[in-house]
């Protein structure tokens, strides 16, 4: 008799294990499924972030492309402000060492007026007025060309 208690208590402890084992084997079925969902949803936001992706690097190099054509036709602009600067820069220069001419010159003929007598002195700026003349016309057409 008590092989046949301990045969049924094997057979009942079997059938208990067999029912753990079933309904872990339910819950892990259950889990790889929604795995499997999951996946597969992830696949087609995968592809979705992709085309996304793709779309905006296709948008930022036509806008790149845009830049730099765009870059590249204000070069000459530049250029030309460079050589319009330089030209200034030289008109300024001739300017300015025109008009340290003058003074100096203007400087030197009244220091000598100042020892000459009166009728020498008006005679000195009547042959100066005409260099005097030429050197205001000079810079004012030095001005105008860098207008």
């Amino acid at each position: 008799m008590i092989i046949q208690i301990s045969v049924a208590v094997i057979a009942i402890a079997f059938v208990v294990l067999v029912v753990f084992l079933i309904k872990t084997l339910s819950s892990v079925t259950d889990l790889l499924g929604q795995t499997n969902t999951t996946i597969r949803e992830l696949q087609s936001e995968m592809k979705t972030v992709t085309m996304e992706a793709s779309e905006v690097l296709q948008h930022t190099s036509e806008v790149t492309m845009d830049v730099l054509q765009k870059l590249q036709s204000l070069e000459p602009t530049f250029d030309s402000v460079k050589q319009v600067g330089e030209a200034v820069e030289e008109i300024t220069s001739s300017v300015k060492q025109a008009s340290t001419t003058v003074a100096r010159t203007i400087k030197d003929k009244v220091t000598e007026e100042a020892c000459q007598p009166m009728s020498d002195k008006i005679a000195k700026a009547l042959q100066l007025a005409p260099l005097v003349v030429n050197a205001w016309q000079q810079i004012k057409r030095h001005q105008s060309l860098a207008k």
